[in-house]
């Protein structure tokens, strides 16, 4: 942990930032960084407060943090979940605060959702990842134009939690598209030493030099019918990825 005499000076204390953690993408990783730049208390919801069932009702509910008195809210420095971006929008400090996010290619992405489930839980395991994706619950809530969904809920939407379902036409896909360039920083999973390099160069954070991957699937075989699926179901993730992709490209440019 980053001692007080390493962080920002008193008069930037106010400055708050709000990580939209998108599942799968190595965000759980990123926490690790994030913990050397922030106090515990600083950072919603709590690593310690309450145990680990109550820390991942907070990490994905953000009505439970948009519901929260001002002067609680105004504690914090750090925001992070699995929460949409409208969030972000919520909250009220007297201005918005500094976001960041990362995105993974929606195929990829996909894979490594169905990989966890099977690790994980213990009445998938036998489960073959086809069976996974057919069930409703993942595949409307994390699966189905996921990362697009996260930033197109409206601002004044009651579905507030990142696994909430939201159907994605193309009116919504521009929505998310907007919202996305609104983002401070934007990181791609494939290039995560660029992320960390841009979060150090605009923030002044210390980020860890070891590797510091975490809950990282196995590698599997996948049918080519399943990612043909895939594809087809998340057509609009795809093209929201896409986006992604070009305004990081120009976003790096500009440096």
């Amino acid at each position: 942990m980053t001692d007080s005499n390493n962080r920002m000076p008193d008069s930037e204390q106010a400055e708050q930032f709000f990580f939209i953690h998108i599942q799968k993408t190595a965000g759980t990783s990123l926490r690790q960084h994030l913990l050397e730049n922030f106090r515990q208390e600083e950072i919603y919801p709590l690593p310690q407060k309450g145990g680990l069932l109550n820390y991942l009702v907070l990490y994905e509910m953000g009505g439970l943090l948009v519901g929260l008195p001002p002067e609680e809210q105004a504690a914090f420095r750090l925001f992070h979940g699995h929460m949409p971006f409208a969030v972000t929008r919520r909250l009220t400090g007297d201005k918005p605060p500094t976001t960041f996010t990362v995105l993974r290619e929606p195929v990829a992405r996909t894979l490594s959702v169905l990989k966890q489930k099977k690790r994980k839980r213990p009445e998938l395991a036998d489960a073959s990842l086809e069976d996974i994706y057919n069930i409703p619950k993942y595949f409307e809530g994390q699966i189905l134009n996921h990362q697009a969904k996260v930033f197109a809920v409206p601002d004044d939407s009651d579905l507030l939690s990142g696994f909430d379902p939201y159907p994605i036409g193309p009116a919504e896909l521009e929505t998310a598209k907007q919202n996305l360039a609104k983002v401070d920083v934007i990181g791609l999973q494939s290039d995560m030493p660029a992320f960390l390099t841009e979060l150090e160069r605009r923030f002044g954070w210390r980020m860890l030099q070891e590797d510091v991957r975490e809950n990282v699937s196995k590698d599997m075989d996948v049918p080519q019918s399943l990612i043909e699926r895939i594809k087809a179901d998340n057509a609009v993730d795809i093209a929201f990825y896409e986006f992604a992709q070009q305004l990081v490209k120009k976003h790096a440019a500009q440096q």
